[in-house]
C-alpha cells in the first residue's frame, strides 16, 4: 500500500497582507541615476540580484526605481517563517494577483488541493498565465536570504528557467541565494548590484548631508565622515540623526572622531547616540516596539496600553527615525523599522526592560494578533517568549480552521514546545503523530517509537472522555503506523476496532480502515471480498478528495486483477497510477509500486526486457525513497528476470546483497524465501535445512507469504 495521509486544507485569506506591501520611499533620497540605469538594463534579462549586508540602501534603491518607472510591480517581503512550500508559493501567487486577478489562480487552487503538487506541476499553470500576460512587470522578493528550503529554491530555479519575457524577477538579499547564478551569468541573463556599487562617493555624501541636515558642512568634515563610514549609507544616515543634536562644527568633529571600525561598530555607537538624544517617552516607545517586525497604531496601543501610537508612528516617520511606512493595503497604516536600527534597539530593549516586561509585551501582541484572526503571528509571538500553554491553545484553533496544510510550519512550532505540555492535549498529540509519520521515514522503527507517546496520551484521554469518532480516527491511524512497520496482523486488528468507533460520515478514516481490511481479505485468498472492500474504500477516499488513498486503493485493485489473470486491466490501472502519482516526493513510492506491478505483468507475458526496465526503475525509486519494501519487491522481481534469462548466479547475488543491507526484520522471510527458490534453481539444495526450519516458525506470516513458502518447499521436495 502506498502512503496514506489526511488531505490538508488551505485558506489564503489568512495571509499577512503587510508582507505584500513595499515600503514607501523616505522623504529625502539621493537620486542615483547610474544605478537606476543598471536596473533598467536588467529588464532585458531574467533576474536582477541586489546583494549587500544590512544598511546599504538596497531596498531604497529598488523602491526608487519602481517609483520612477511606469511598469507594473508586485512585492513580497520574506522572513524565516516562509520556509514552507505552500506558504511561500501562496504569497508569490497572491503578490502576482495584485497585478491582475487572473494570474496564479490555478496554482492557488492546486495549493488548496489535498495533494501537495511537485513544483513543476504547481508552476506550469502559473507560467502559462504569465506567458499570456503581455504587460512588462516586475516581481520583487525582499530578504530572500531568509529562505533555506532546498525545495523552494528548486521551484524558484524552475520558475527562472522558464520565465516568460513579461516578468522580471528582482532579489533583494544579504547573501547570494542558492539559485543557478552561474548559469544566468554565462547566459547573460543576470544583472548584479552589490555593496561596492551602493557605497556613497564624495559628491553623493555631500548631497545626502545637505538634504538631511539642511546645511553645508565643511569639505574636510565631509571627507572625514566618508572615510570613517567608508560611504556606508546607513552609517551616514545615523550620523545625520546624531548631528541634529550637536551645536556647532566643533561638536560635529568631536562626534566624528569618537567612532571607528566596522559597519557594526559604527552602527552600535551611533544608534546609542541617536536613541539617547530622544525624549524619554520616545525612547520607551522605541524600545518596546522594536521587538516586533511590523507595526500599526492599534497593535502598538495594545502592547503599550496607550491610545496615541498612530500619532507617534507618524512623528517618527516625519523625523526620519529609521522607520518607514508601508504602502497602504487596507484601513490600517503599517510601518517597519530599518533592520539595522531594529536589531540594535532590540539588544538595548532586552538589556533595559527585563525578561518579565519583554514577556508581557509579547503576550499582549499575541492577544492582538489572535483578536484580528492572524493566528500564525499570534503563535509565533507567543512562542518567542515560551508561553507554551497559550501556544498549544492557538495551534488547536489553527488546526481546527486550517487542518494540516503546512506540515513544515506545524512541525516547527511543535518541536519548540516541551513534550510534557503537548501530552496534555489530545488533538495536538494526534496531529503531531501524523506530522512525524508523514515527514520522516515511516518505515523506520525509530519513527514508530517516537510517535507512540503521543498516540498513547491521546488514546487514553479520548477513551476516558468517550469521544468515539476521535478514538476511531486514532485507531485507524495506528493501523497505518504498524502497517509500515510490517506488522500486518496488528494493522488489521486496529482497522476493525476503528470501524466500531467511526461514524459513517467520517469518509476518510472509514476508507482508510476498509482499505487495510481489503488487503487482509486479499492475502487470505478471499478475492471477491477484497474487491468489494477496496472498491468501497476507493469510493470513500475519493469522496474525501484524498489522492493518496485513491492511489493506494487502485494499486490493490490492480493486484486483484493480476491474481485473477486479468493482466490487461491490471496494466491499465498501473499505467493510470503513473499518470496520477505526480506531486510531492511521497508520490515516488506510488510510482515505484506501479512499476513493480508492470514488471510482473511484463514478466508473465515473457517480455523480459520490458520487465527488467520497469523493475530497475522501481528499485531506483525505492533506493531514492529509502523504501525497503519497494527495494525488496523490485530486487526479487529483477532476480526472477535474470533467472528466466539463465543468469541464476546473478539473481542469487542480487538477493544476497539485498539481505545484507536490509534493516527491517519483517522483510527477511520474503528475502530468504527468494534465496531458497534461486538456490533450488541453481541445483544447490544441501544448505536449505535451516530455511525449512525457519518456515515452520512463521506462524504469523500472511497467507500469501505462507503460500509462496509452500510452493518453494514443494519445489525443494521435488528437487
Amino acid at each position: 500500500m502506498s502512503e496514506m495521509k489526511p488531505a490538508p486544507s488551505h485558506n489564503p485569506e489568512r495571509l499577512l497582507n503587510t508582507k505584500l506591501m513595499p515600503p514607501r520611499l523616505p522623504s529625502a533620497v539621493i537620486q542615483r541615476p547610474e544605478l537606476l540605469e543598471r536596473l533598467d538594463t536588467g529588464l532585458t534579462k531574467k533576474v536582477t540580484l541586489v546583494t549587500t549586508p544590512t544598511g546599504f540602501g538596497k531596498t531604497t534603491l529598488v523602491r526608487m526605481w519602481l517609483a520612477n518607472r511606469d511598469f507594473l510591480s508586485a512585492w513580497v517581503t520574506l522572513d524565516d517563517h516562509d520556509n514552507d512550500v505552500t506558504r511561500f508559493w501562496t504569497y508569490i501567487c497572491s503578490a502576482l494577483r495584485t497585478l491582475d486577478a487572473s494570474l496564479g489562480k490555478t496554482t492557488l487552487s492546486l495549493l488548496m488541493a489535498s495533494q501537495p503538487p511537485s513544483f513543476e506541476t504547481l508552476l506550469t499553470p502559473l507560467l502559462n498565465d504569465l506567458t499570456r500576460w503581455k504587460k512588462p512587470s516586475v516581481l520583487v522578493l525582499e530578504d530572500y536570504q531568509s529562505l533555506k528550503s532546498t525545495e523552494i529554491n528548486a521551484g524558484v530555479s524552475f520558475l527562472i528557467q522558464h520565465l516568460p519575457e513579461s516578468l522580471h524577477l528582482v532579489f533583494i538579499t544579504r547573501t547570494d541565494p542558492d539559485l543557478p547564478l552561474g548559469i544566468l551569468r554565462v547566459r547573460d541573463e543576470l544583472v548584479e548590484i552589490n555593496a561596492s556599487d551602493l557605497h556613497f562617493d564624495q559628491e553623493e555624501t555631500e548631497a545626502f548631508l545637505h538634504t538631511t541636515l539642511q546645511t553645508d558642512l565643511p569639505s574636510v568634515v565631509v571627507t572625514q565622515l566618508l572615510q570613517k563610514t567608508e560611504g556606508w549609507p546607513a552609517g551616514l544616515r545615523l550620523v545625520t540623526l546624531a548631528l541634529q543634536n550637536k551645536g556647532n562644527t566643533a561638536d560635529v568633529e568631536t562626534l566624528i572622531q569618537s567612532f571607528s571600525g566596522s559597519d557594526r561598530h559604527v552602527a552600535d555607537y551611533l544608534i546609542k547616540e541617536v536613541f539617547e538624544s530622544q525624549p524619554q517617552a520616545i525612547q520607551s516607545f522605541l524600545l518596546k516596539t522594536s521587538l516586533f517586525r511590523r507595526l500599526t497604531g492599534s497593535l502598538c496601543d495594545a502592547i503599550l496600553e496607550a491610545n496615541n501610537s498612530a500619532a507617534v508612528l507618524e512623528q517618527l516617520e516625519r523625523n526620519n527615525l529609521f522607520i518607514v511606512q508601508l504602502e497602504r493595503g487596507g484601513d490600517q497604516v503599517w510601518y517597519r523599522y530599518n533592520p539595522l536600527f531594529a536589531e540594535s534597539l532590540q539588544y538595548l530593549a532586552r538589556q533595559r526592560l527585563g525578561e518579565a516586561d519583554v514577556k508581557s509585551l509579547f503576550e499582549k501582541a499575541s492577544d492582538w494578533y489572535e483578536y484580528h484572526g492572524q493566528f500564525d503571528e499570534a503563535i509565533e509571538t507567543a512562542l518567542t517568549v515560551k508561553t507554551f500553554e497559550r501556544v498549544v491553545r492557538l495551534i488547536e484553533k489553527f488546526i481546527e480552521i486550517h487542518d494540516m496544510n503546512e506540515l513544515h510550519t506545524l512541525s516547527r512550532w511543535l518541536e519548540n514546545i516541551p513534550q510534557p505540555e503537548i501530552l496534555l492535549h489530545p488533538v495536538i498529540c494526534f496531529t503531531y503523530a501524523q506530522i512525524i509519520l508523514y515527514s520522516t521515514d515511516r518505515f523506520a522503527p525509530a519513527t514508530a517509537t517516537r510517535i507512540e507517546p503521543f498516540l498513547r496520551a491521546a488514546e487514553s484521554t479520548w477513551r476516558e472522555q468517550e469521544k468515539h469518532q476521535q478514538l476511531g480516527q486514532l485507531l485507524s491511524f495506528r493501523g497505518n503506523v504498524v502497517w509500515w512497520q510490517g506488522d500486518f496482523h496488528k494493522a488489521f486488528e486496529y482497522a476493525r476496532q476503528s470501524l466500531d468507533e467511526l461514524p459513517e460520515y467520517d469518509v476518510f478514516w472509514q476508507g482508510n480502515s476498509l482499505l487495510i481490511l481489503g488487503y487482509e481479505a486479499l492475502n487470505a485468498g478471499r478475492i471477491l471480498d477484497a474487491q468489494d472492500l477496496i472498491l468501497e474504500a476507493r469510493a470513500l477516499l475519493g469522496a474525501a478528495q484524498n489522492i493518496y488513498g485513491v492511489l493506494a486503493a487502485t494499486q490493490m485493485l490492480s493486484e486483484i486483477f493480476y491474481w485473477q489473470g486479468e493482466l490487461e486491466q491490471a496494466e491499465q490501472l498501473n499505467q493510470q497510477i503513473l499518470i496520477d502519482a505526480v506531486g510531492d516526493e511521497s508520490m515516488l513510492d506510488d510510482q515505484g509500486i506501479a512499476s513493480v506491478n508492470l514488471a510482473r505483468i511484463a514478466y508473465e507475458r515473457n517480455k523480459l526486457e520490458q520487465a527488467e526496465q520497469q523493475a530497475a526503475r522501481a528499485l531506483n525509486l525505492g533506493e531514492q525513497r529509502a523504501n525497503e519494501m519497494l527495494q525488496m519487491q523490485a530486487t526479487i522481481q529483477l532476480a526472477s528476470i535474470h533467472t528466466a534469462k539463465g543468469n541464476v548466479a546473478q539473481a542469487r547475488e542480487l538477493v544476497k546483497a539485498l539481505e545484507l543491507k536490509i534493516q527491517n526484520p519483517a522483510l527477511l522471510p520474503e528475502i530468504q524465501n527468494a534465496q531458497a527458490l534461486f538456490s533450488i534453481r541453481a541445483g544447490e539444495i544441501s544448505g536449505l535445512d535451516g530455511w525449512v526450519k525457519m518456515t515452520a516458525d512463521h506462524q504469523n506470516a500472511l497467507y500469501l507469504q505462507k503460500e509462496r513458502e509452500a510452493f518453494t518447499l514443494a519445489r525443494l521436495r521435488i528437487a
